[in-house]
């Protein structure tokens, strides 16, 4: 799916959740803003750059950063610059990401605090010179509503981790709330899984059996095919000459990754991916 057909989708759910014309009574004053903003400014010498982004205005602000570590100008960077930089590859492992983490970050379980809980994730962005750079992108409540308690803009803080490499995965993380992070983990875990198994939506699907093979490595690295084939009944000749090759033909076709040499390097990218547990 392109860059703008998920930006579409995102503008949709914006639309659901920030109606154009709604009034908010903003929980975090200006000043505070502007200091933290300041603050961080003085991170960005080093191979740090940040932007906020604003929900009910479908905005982008406070970038900086941008012009020095990605090459493009801070002052005109768009929402729709934002998803079209982001690898395509990811886009959809994200996009369900943020929609569980955020459904679960604005549930009535949690107070919400400016710049207090964080959703950690890597994320490969694409420089101006036409590689993409493998970051760490940190997302911070930035603004909160008094009445609702939902978050009105998002902080997000990137650190260049080193070029991008294909087997590279998002290693979605969240943190400061235990029950937020187990919460918003599994729930995109089982939004990811489902979509990875749904066949109206994809050019392929795994299978059942399929799916616990790789679910069985990304739980115990180590184990041996014996071992798989001991636990879920299967014969080991048909494992080693028949659903390794499956597997991976199907993972390299779907993910367009030909580095993928073992179904253990499928099943650990999987899992950093958030799709197997």
């Amino acid at each position: 799916m392109l860059p703008q057909n998920f930006l579409q989708i995102a503008l949709l759910e914006l639309e659901k959740r920030y109606p154009q014309g709604a009034v908010y009574d903003f929980l975090v004053d200006k000043n505070t803003q502007k200091t933290e903003i300041e603050s961080l400014k003085k991170t960005t010498k080093y191979e740090q750059f940040f932007f906020v982004i604003n929900l009910p205005e479908r905005k982008v602000e406070y970038a900086y950063g941008l012009a020095e570590w990605l090459g493009y100008a801070d002052a005109s960077f768009t929402l729709f610059d934002y998803f079209r930089i982001i690898h395509p590859r990811h886009l959809t492992a994200l996009n369900m990401s943020a929609q569980s983490a955020f459904e679960t970050a604005n549930s009535d379980a949690f107070n919400l605090k400016f710049m207090g809980q964080r959703i950690v994730i890597q994320i490969p962005l694409l420089h101006a010179n036409g590689k993409y750079l493998l970051c760490k992108r940190t997302l911070y409540p930035f603004q909160i509503d008094k009445k609702t308690g939902i978050v009105t803009s998002y902080l997000n803080h990137y650190v260049v981790l080193k070029e991008y490499q294909d087997l590279d995965a998002l290693d979605l993380r969240v943190g400061n709330e235990t029950q937020l992070n187990t919460n918003a983990e599994n729930k995109a875990l089982k939004q990811n899984q489902k979509v990875l198994l749904d066949t109206t939506n994809k050019p392929f699907s795994f299978n059942t059996k399929e799916i616990k093979i790789l679910e069985l490595i990304a739980q115990k690295p180590d184990i041996t095919q014996k071992e798989i084939c001991e636990e879920l009944k299967i014969r080991l000749e048909t494992l080693q000459k028949t659903t390794n090759r499956r597997i991976l033909a199907k993972a390299r076709e779907h993910f367009d990754i030909e580095a993928f040499s073992s179904i253990k390097e499928v099943a650990l990218y999987l899992k950093k991916e958030g799709i197997l547990g």
